[in-house]
């Protein structure tokens, strides 16, 4: 009888995370005829998924990369939003969203205050 209850934590383990580990942002610095776009992966030639308009709210993971050195960061702690923002906004750091559609993304750390 030990079968079941190892496939049952084994699938509570395996669950994705639920919607609580997000962080707050928002799209600033968007032209008024311009998106942000949500991409794939964290590169400007990635597939488009989604999109933002300026203002509108962000779901953050927490998430960063710097693509130009390969080095991943969190920004998930209890810094001040201008701390993160000061990290997000360095020229090739993208940071994970969760879209307005769903999908798990990438966009430009430099275009999100973080709340």
């Amino acid at each position: 009888m030990r079968t079941p209850i190892i496939a049952a934590v084994l699938i509570a383990f395996s669950l994705p995370a639920s919607a609580s580990a997000f962080w707050h942002g928002t799209v600033i610095g968007v032209k008024n005829w311009d998106v942000l776009n949500v991409r794939k992966w964290p590169a400007s030639q990635s597939q488009i998924i989604d999109s933002y308009d300026n203002d509108d709210d962000v779901s953050l993971t927490g998430r960063c990369k710097n693509t130009a050195n390969n080095w991943s960061f969190r920004i998930d702690g209890g810094q001040s939003p201008a701390w993160k923002q000061a990290r997000m906004s360095k020229s090739n750091v993208w940071c994970q969203v969760s879209s307005p559609s769903g999908y798990i993304g990438w966009v430009r750390g430099s275009f999100v205050w973080p709340d």
